[in-house]
């Protein structure tokens, strides 16, 4: 059997994570004297990597080492409280070890930088049934772009096409979409119109098993 891989976004696939990185955004804001970013404008941008969202958020062109700055500032607010706070939405430890158990490579393909992986994965149990976690710092392009999960790809040795993506948003439905790979679609925060391409739409994991993954990837 040609190996199969599943790949998963993190926030709002794995972890609801939304709340704790806007107030995140939030504290950063009253950090530089900006307003703070409303709820619109953060889920908006929920998703995308940190050194696009970062110089529309102060409105003017930045160094690179600006940005680096500003976004470490960000994550360090926003690791002090997730590693604490945050859990695995239902059903998402279940389905993992489902697939890990009928032979599927798994890997996290995120935004989010890889200090904040390296903290959260062991926080989250997860040390031990990933083959890969890619981040941020790992790609040069990001979501829509495929490349994150192409890499995540390439790291487990899995055709693109072997491949089944889980995302929430529609920039990681799209870079799923233009990197080859069948998506599944979970409904955390953005409707089902803006998630058009996946072959399945679930209200969460808890709604999956390793056999319904099966039917998008088939065993030869």
């Amino acid at each position: 059997m040609a190996p199969r891989a599943a790949i998963f976004d993190l926030d709002g696939t794995l972890v609801d994570s939304a709340r704790l990185h806007h107030v995140s955004w939030q504290q950063l804001c009253r950090e530089l004297g900006l307003p703070e970013m409303t709820r619109e404008a953060f889920f908006a941008c929920f998703g995308q990597a940190n050194r696009d969202i970062i110089p529309n958020l102060l409105g003017r062109p930045l160094t690179a080492d600006e940005i680096e700055a500003h976004s470490q500032r960000k994550e360090a607010i926003y690791r002090e409280v997730a590693v604490r706070e945050l859990a695995l939405f239902r059903g998402a430890r279940a389905l993992i070890e489902g697939l890990r158990a009928d032979g599927w490579k798994l890997a996290i393909g995120s935004s989010t930088p890889c200090a904040n992986l390296a903290s959260l994965v062991p926080a989250l149990g997860l040390d031990g049934l990933l083959d890969a976690a890619v981040g941020m710092e790992d790609v040069t392009r990001h979501k829509p772009a495929p490349d994150v999960f192409l890499e995540c790809a390439r790291r487990v040795g899995v055709a693109p096409e072997r491949c089944l993506v889980f995302e929430d948003a529609p920039a990681g439905v799209a870079a799923a979409l233009a990197g080859g790979m069948a998506v599944v679609a979970v409904l955390t925060h953005h409707p089902r119109e803006s998630l058009a391409g996946a072959v399945q739409q679930v209200d969460g994991l808890w709604e999956l098993t390793a056999a319904d993954c099966a039917r998008w990837v088939s065993a030869e």
